[in-house]
């Protein structure tokens, strides 16, 4: 996709705020009298949505992130909503996308050992629950196994627009991450875990300033 006139591979995109747009409607008249007749007016009227403004975080292949704004209708809008709904299957090699039915499936992490015994404080993918299945805190994520993705959502995961946390886990290309910090999690939230990952999970320890 080519964003701000240059051409960068985009592989995430998660929406993080929307604003409806209003604009005021003017309603006009007539008055009659005085020496000049019929004189236009103009009297403020009530406000009516024009558009919605979308605030997204954009991920690119090299790892780096853009807050990036479009309004609802523009071309650039449209293309960042796909992905975010629909992320598009990355050819790292050529650091092109290509459609899900066409795409190579990722090679699988060279290992010696076959994939390890689940242990304590350790997550296999699958849906979480904030608040039930996993208590309300601040936790650090760290990769044991595999290759996915992290995602968190306000609501439930079928949602759309209830993103708010989203990265690759993995060891195998440059935009895969394998620990994550200080993620927030609230109660009634969804953390979702995918592909064949095993994650450990531990409370983040508080941050300790010294100015």
């Amino acid at each position: 996709m080519k964003l701000f006139g240059k051409d960068r591979t985009i592989i995430s995109v998660v929406i993080i705020e929307q604003t409806q747009l209003l604009k005021k409607r003017a309603n006009w008249g007539f008055t009659l009298g005085g020496t000049s007749g019929f004189q236009p007016i103009a009297m403020e009227g009530g406000a009516e949505p024009n558009g919605v403004e979308y605030t997204f975080s954009v991920t690119y292949s090299d790892g780096q992130k853009d807050i990036v704004k479009a309004v609802s209708g523009t071309r650039k809008c449209e293309e960042l909503l796909q992905i975010a709904y629909d992320p598009p299957c990355i050819d790292a090699t050529s650091n092109t996308y290509a459609t899900p039915e066409l795409a190579e499936k990722p090679k699988p992490l060279k290992r010696n050992t076959p994939a390890p015994t689940l242990q304590q404080n350790q997550l296999p993918a699958g849906i979480y629950i904030i608040g039930k299945d996993i208590p309300v805190g601040t936790y650090d994520f760290h990769l044991i196994w595999g290759q996915g993705s992290i995602k968190k959502f306000m609501g439930e995961p079928a949602t759309i627009g209830t993103s708010n946390y989203y990265q690759h886990v993995g060891s195998q290309y440059e935009y895969e991450m394998q620990d994550f910090l200080h993620v927030h999690c609230v109660s009634g939230e969804y953390l979702r875990i995918e592909g064949n990952l095993i994650l450990g999970i531990e409370k983040s320890k508080a941050i300790e300033l010294d100015l």
